[in-house]
């Protein structure tokens, strides 16, 4: 049994120096520790339904074509820095496919592993199926308590159509850790192509030390749902644009804290987040009070 490593980095920005500088290196140095070989695409990537995150799961499906039985595929986003470069990404013995549900409580298609055999080369077939796509792909569903709403395969791809095959519903402010069967099947309906049976036989829930999305001290925390503690991160998920920050690549918990206990950045974050806010709300109960 070999263990791989997939990264897809196609970015139009400073994102695309990053990965190189830094990113690259970092997944690199892990892979040579643990004995993985590394697989990733930088050029002529092309995007697949008019969307790059498809661009993933196609490779995928590819590359499981030429894997050995049970070869293990480890698949991250080049926007995931791998902190804790001590702990193994492993996937039960029994298990087919392993994922997290992140900080921000999302069943998070980011970082996954894949042991290749009957059971996972059908669900990447099914999870890039053109009918599941076509039947989906302008259907909206409700994001949060507000009941707004917006077009979910277009915005998630890939993610959402894991929802659909597991039938997940699309947001829950109670963590899924919390929910029966971690929220498979809380959205049950003609669409859901996975057993519950299936599932808890054949699919791995990492922790949310995994996929670390949201982080309180460095982000708004508004989805900070699965908390995790910073010094405790494994992958550091830079999801919905975030910037990359640098301190994630060096594998060093001590400068870690001495990033996150840094007076500046303190005073700065407590502004931003605390602060600025007060002085909004202020401002506009003085304005609705002069009506």
């Amino acid at each position: 049994m070999k263990k791989h490593m997939l990264c897809i980095a196609s970015y139009n920005d400073y994102r695309q120096e990053y990965y190189e500088k830094y990113i690259k290196p970092n997944n690199l140095r892990y892979c040579l520790k643990h004995e993985i070989e590394y697989i990733d695409f930088t050029e002529d990537i092309h995007p697949i339904r008019d969307n790059y995150i498809w661009v993933k799961s196609f490779k995928i499906a590819e590359l499981l074509k030429d894997l050995d039985e049970n070869d293990i595929l480890i698949s991250i986003d080049a926007d995931i820095a791998i902190f804790n470069n001590n702990v193994e990404f492993n996937i039960e013995e029994k298990k087919s496919f392993a994922y997290s549900i992140d900080t921000a409580n999302t069943h998070n298609m980011g970082f996954h592993i894949i042991r290749n055999n009957e059971f996972s080369k059908n669900l990447i077939k099914e999870l890039i199926s053109e009918d599941r796509y076509n039947k989906n792909i302008n259907d909206s569903k409700i994001i949060h308590k507000s009941e707004s709403t917006s077009l979910f395969w277009k915005q998630f791809a890939d993610q959402a159509s894991w929802y659909s095959l597991a039938g997940i519903k699309r947001h829950s402010d109670i963590p899924f850790w919390n929910i029966d069967n971690f929220g498979w099947h809380s959205d049950f309906n003609e669409d859901t192509f996975f057993t519950k049976s299936q599932l808890y036989d054949n699919v791995q829930l990492l922790s949310s030390n995994f996929n670390v999305t949201e982080l309180k001290g460095e982000t708004e925390g508004t989805y900070n749902i699965n908390k995790v503690k910073y010094y405790n991160v494994i992958n550091r998920h830079f999801a919905g644009g975030q910037k990359f920050k640098k301190v994630w690549y060096k594998n060093n918990l001590i400068l870690l804290h001495i990033y996150f206990w840094n007076p500046i950045r303190i005073i700065s974050l407590l502004y931003n987040n605390y602060f600025y806010r007060l002085v909004g709300k202020i401002k506009s109960m003085i304005n609705k009070n002069s009506i």
